[in-house]
């Protein structure tokens, strides 16, 4: 549980950042299969499996919210004064990943260049959408925020879908949920409330958690969807869905290096 706790920390560190994907570091740390299955088989098993589940996902849970928690403040400095450095380091952490994903299956099989082909090709689209969108949205609403502009019900809406889309994409090797918020225009909205949160706390301001526990709420919901697909296709898709996800992780990386 100590291993998984370390793993599920590096995850969470990973999903703060804009270009890297939790996913993929999940499937590189051997965590991606058992955490997509007990999400989506969670209400589903027995009340004793049930328990193990929980606790299995719990150290997760707490694991990767630690790793965004401690690492906001500094990952947003490193990724802002030494891009280059930190978009480095993750590469050659995906890097050895990429031949095991699909390590002694066919390669040469038609399905299977099909499925790298469309997930390369599902990347590609990510990549341009990025490139014409992501920059567009990132500044200002956060110094509205800064400002203390209420939180409306319209923005908390908007806020729990991001947390739906923003997890299915952490469920996905390759995309980075981090990279999705900036082109919906809340990733620094997310990780200025979350690095406020001790600050917050000491002056015993609440008004802060709401938008969070909402966005926690879209994640779950999200989380539970996409796990649930995900968990259908690697048990009765395979190969086609390790060869589509070896198409997104291997373009992921031109990503990271776009996005920086």
């Amino acid at each position: 549980m100590i291993l998984l706790f370390l793993k599920s920390i590096i995850i969470g560190v990973a999903n703060i950042i804009p270009g890297v994907s939790g996913g993929t570091l999940a499937v590189m740390l051997n965590v991606y299969d058992p955490i997509t299955e007990k999400i989506g088989n969670f209400f589903l098993v027995d009340r004793k499996t049930k328990i193990s589940y929980f606790f299995y996902l719990l150290v997760v849970l707490i694991g990767a919210g630690t790793g965004i928690f401690l690492f906001a403040n500094i990952i947003k400095y490193s990724i802002t004064n030494y891009p280059k450095i930190t978009v480095t380091v993750f590469t050659l952490l995906i890097l050895p990943s990429i031949p095991y994903i699909v390590k002694g299956l066919d390669y040469k099989k038609k399905k299977n260049i099909l499925a790298f082909c469309y997930g390369a090709i599902i990347m590609i689209i990510f990549i341009l959408l990025g490139l014409k969108y992501g920059d567009k949205t990132a500044g200002a609403v956060t110094i509205q925020l800064v400002e203390g502009v209420c939180f409306t019900k319209v923005y908390l809406i908007k806020l729990f879908f991001c947390g739906v889309v923003a997890a299915g994409a952490m469920i996905i090797p390759g995309i980075s949920g981090s990279l999705l918020l900036i082109m919906l225009g809340e990733y620094y909205n997310v990780v200025y409330l979350i690095s406020s949160l001790t600050l917050s706390l000491k002056e015993k301001s609440f008004t802060i958690f709401i938008p969070l526990i909402i966005l926690a709420l879209g994640i779950g919901v999200g989380l539970v969807a996409f796990s649930k697909a995900i968990n259908y296709l690697l048990k009765n898709h395979r190969e086609f869905t390790l060869f589509f996800i070896e198409g997104i992780i291997t373009f992921s990386i031109i990503q990271m290096w776009l996005s920086i």
